[in-house]
């Protein structure tokens, strides 16, 4: 399967044919300054921004940003043949003094020709802006409204308010690139390349700089200027060199260019491309560092940036608030904190080792634990997603951590009725005989008690209208300790077993976990 992209809108000036699409760090000169970190949009959506910049005109860098965002992320509606988005971007960049040098807001359609690509986990759509500054330190704002599809909150719509995410204050460090001196651009790391094309379509972006299962070739592109007076060797050299997290270089290549002839007085411009294969490279975090050497000394080392290797189907396809969210269910708070912070590969990588290590039988072909945790996992998505991850729903946790249970016990009652109660008494007493003569039926659909006052005209709480509701309960029981998936989940309850009430006191679908007998829940 290939991994498609669409350009949706480009503005700026379009530059030479090998000078477009960037998707990585900030512009080093002479190996000084530090390679930029990709960004991370935050809020109702997840999308990836990266920025790169190059010598421009008139003392400035020409630095684009690219943002990548998946989409199934976005709201498409069918628009005769096609399937149409529509975004507003906003824009800010404010220099270290606090002063704005640019502020943009723009509405951007959005085009996919089939449902099929809309529906797609590894369709996306690409923005690209460009802009002129000068070198300097900046902070770089971005964010995305999209405009077809509304807050699901309650107070979202209320307010008319979208689905948006931002990029807040991300830095933009663009350094000098002077004409009489030697100096790099920032190295773009880029998805492919297509020769077919020019200007701003030649170089497709990668801002999560994510590589392995759908493009296992590392392929970056940047340039290197050098004044006229360095410019005579006949050839020049680079080496790349890719390192792993513990500081060992588990590749470098030498590449040898020869060195182009240029008019006198021109600015000398070296349009360079590096491609790795990583077929044979685990998964996990690396870093890509660039020598360039001149008649065989080194002019210059500089840090490219980090990047990602994962080869498995669901980091590339299971949408990243999803993958989060089954991380902090299996690892729990303390550790999960330092796993978000990581890098896909590496996190690909920690969940690898955990099922690795909860596997009951490694010498079948097989993870049986895992097969069955994606299995409950599935369910619960078809049967508890209430809002947000099914598997953070009161239902979904127990179902996922124990299995399902042994008995189900499900009525629709007055909230301050009887059976209620008698569920209640089952959970806190694990003698106490289930009797519910309404059980898996929905016995009661009127209330039985009455909207009156008490004798001394205060409203009891057997009358009071707001309980005079008929509120659905389910009560799970587990005759000894279900079937957890963890060992933190393996309680000494084998005895008396374990129950759960559940209650959807709002009557909207969202059920709370009333009480517990577990002690692993109390």
């Amino acid at each position: 399967m290939n991994l498609t992209r669409q350009t949706a809108t480009v503005t700026g000036a379009l530059r030479g044919a090998c000078l477009f699409l960037t998707t990585v760090l900030l512009a080093v000169s002479a190996g000084t300054s530090p390679a930029a970190a990709t960004q991370l949009g935050h809020g109702d959506f997840d999308f990836y921004l990266d920025t790169a910049s190059f010598r421009g005109r008139e003392g400035r860098d020409f630095t684009e940003v690219s943002v990548r965002v998946a989409n199934t992320a976005l709201k498409f509606r069918q628009d005769g043949n096609q399937w149409a988005g529509k975004v507003k971007l906003s824009i800010l960049i404010t220099d270290d003094d606090g002063r704005e040098v640019v502020k943009q807001g723009e509405t951007m359609d959005l085009r996919e020709e089939t449902v099929e690509r809309v529906d797609s986990p590894v369709a996306y759509q690409t923005i690209i802006k460009q802009f002129n500054l000068p070198p300097g330190g900046y902070w770089l704002s971005f964010g995305i409204e999209d405009l077809q599809a509304p807050k699901v909150s309650v107070v979202g719509l209320m307010r008319g308010e979208n689905k948006s995410s931002v990029v807040r204050r991300a830095r933009l460090n663009l350094p000098e690139m002077p004409m009489d001196e030697p100096s790099f651009s920032d190295a773009m790391f880029v998805w492919d390349i297509d020769p077919r094309e020019r200007g701003v379509r030649k170089y497709h972006p990668n801002p999560p700089r994510m590589y392995g299962l759908y493009r296992d070739t590392l392929t970056v592109y940047f340039e290197l200027y050098l004044p006229e007076s360095m410019a005579s060797a006949p050839t020049f050299e680079f080496v790349s060199e890719i390192v792993n997290p513990e500081g060992d270089a588990v590749r470098d290549t030498r590449l040898v260019l020869p060195n182009p002839v240029v008019s006198a007085g021109q600015a000398r411009t070296y349009p360079v491309v590096i491609r790795e294969d990583l077929t044979e490279f685990t998964a996990g975090a690396y870093t890509l560092y660039l020598t360039f050497l001149l008649e065989g000394s080194t002019l210059a080392r500089v840090k490219a940036g980090d990047f990602s290797v994962a080869w498995d189907i669901r980091t590339w396809e299971v949408p990243r608030r999803e993958l989060l969210a089954e991380a902090r269910f299996l690892l729990g708070e303390p550790e999960f904190k330092l796993f978000v912070e990581k890098s896909p590969g590496e996190q690909e990588q920690q969940m690898d080792a955990l099922w690795k290590s909860l596997d009951p039988d490694p010498s079948t072909g097989t993870n049986e634990a895992y097969d069955q945790f994606i299995e409950r996992l599935a369910y619960a998505e078809a049967h508890y997603q209430e809002s947000g991850p099914a598997i953070f729903s009161a239902r979904g946790g127990v179902y996922v951590r124990y299995g399902p249970p042994d008995e189900l016990v499900q009525d629709v009652i007055p909230v301050n009725y009887e059976s209620l109660a008698e569920a209640e008494a089952v959970v806190e007493n694990p003698y106490h005989p289930l009797n519910l003569s309404s059980s898996n039926s929905k016995l009661y659909k009127t209330p039985k008690t009455k909207n009156t006052f008490a004798a001394d005209g205060r409203e009891s709480a057997r009358y009071r209208a707001e309980d005079n509701t008929s509120v659905p309960y389910e009560l799970w029981i587990y005759l000894a300790g279900g079937r957890p998936l963890l060992d933190r989940d393996r309680v000494q309850e084998m005895d008396i077993g374990m129950r759960f009430l559940f209650v959807d006191r709002d009557g909207h679908g969202t059920y709370i976990l009333e009480r517990s007998s577990s002690i692993s829940t109390k």
